[in-house]
């Protein structure tokens, strides 16, 4: 995993480079804290709505889906 910081990026844009393999953590931890989480308290324990998570869940799956298949 690699975090970078651009000076030339809005403040509020992160850039981070993950393996394929790090995606898929990702992306299976937000799938956990949507089945774990009750709707009715997902706002505060998580910080942001389950809407949010759901949007951001299906970006990252569309991406996961694009890439070529690579076996190992």
């Amino acid at each position: 995993m690699q975090l970078e910081f651009d000076p030339e990026v809005p403040a509020r844009e992160v850039r981070l480079t993950l393996t394929v393999d790090e995606l898929e953590i990702f992306w299976g931890s937000l799938r956990e804290t949507l089945e774990a989480v009750d709707e009715h308290e997902f706002q505060t324990r998580v910080g942001f709505g389950s809407q949010d998570v759901r949007r951001l869940q299906a970006e990252l799956a569309r991406l996961m889906n694009a890439l070529p298949y690579a076996p190992e």
